[in-house]
């Protein structure tokens, strides 16, 4: 049962991962979600859940006063779309809220920042620290003292060794291991079940086992 006073708060992003955060949220007494956003013409007037997609995040000040919402939350697997979509629905007035699955394990030592996105079964180990925007998927593990940096996203059952520092917009893919102590630059991705055993550079791509740097992408624009 929801609290008298939850936050009525918007998703912006009536996709796949849209389902995935409104299913975290429902079991969150203290979220009511009344709303989705997303910028798709072909999902205007549509419903999700037996609620309205209601219109475009660029409208999100005017349905967040019609709807009483006070909260919001970009759900996209894009890093940079999702920190960009945050960034615009707090500029918007809402406060950004996180959606954690209440079946994790997150230490009491650890912390999480605003807009983050925490699935099923994520473990979060003594003194580590998950930036903004962050995207976890199922099952992950993350080691002591890990620092991961703004708008990542952690595919399903990444497993972390202890104090390793990723640093903003890396998309780490599903079943990637990292041994301890690495330093992965900013903008890194890996492939699916890539194994990591030294430190990536900014804006390189890696595959295999062990990882190697394949490519090299563009950093992202600013925000």
């Amino acid at each position: 049962m929801k609290e008298n006073m939850a936050i009525k708060t918007l998703i912006a992003g009536a996709g796949q991962n849209g389902s995935q955060v409104y299913n975290i949220l429902k079991l969150d007494p203290r979220i009511e979600v009344v709303a989705f956003l997303d910028d798709d013409p072909g999902k205007k007037d549509s419903e999700k859940y037996g609620l309205p997609v209601a219109g475009e995040v660029a409208q999100a000040a005017a349905l967040a006063e019609k709807m009483g919402a006070t909260g919001a939350i970009a759900a996209m697997g894009n890093n940079y779309l999702r920190a960009k979509i945050n960034q615009q629905l707090a500029e918007a007035g809402l406060g950004i809220v996180s959606a954690i699955h209440p079946h994790t394990f997150i230490d009491d030592t650890a912390s999480i920042g605003e807009g983050a996105i925490v699935e099923m079964g994520v473990m979060i180990h003594p003194h580590a620290r998950l930036g903004r925007n962050v995207f976890v998927g199922g099952s992950t593990v993350i080691a002591h003292d890990c620092i991961i940096g703004n708008h990542v996203l952690l595919g399903g059952g990444v497993v972390f060794g202890g104090d390793v520092q990723v640093g903003d917009y890396c998309t780490l893919g599903v079943g990637s291991i990292l041994q301890p102590h690495l330093r992965i630059g900013c903008n890194v991705i890996t492939g699916i079940g890539a194994v990591v055993v030294k430190d990536l550079p900014d804006n390189s791509v890696a595959v295999g086992v062990p990882a190697k740097v394949i490519r090299h992408q563009d950093p992202p624009p600013a925000l």
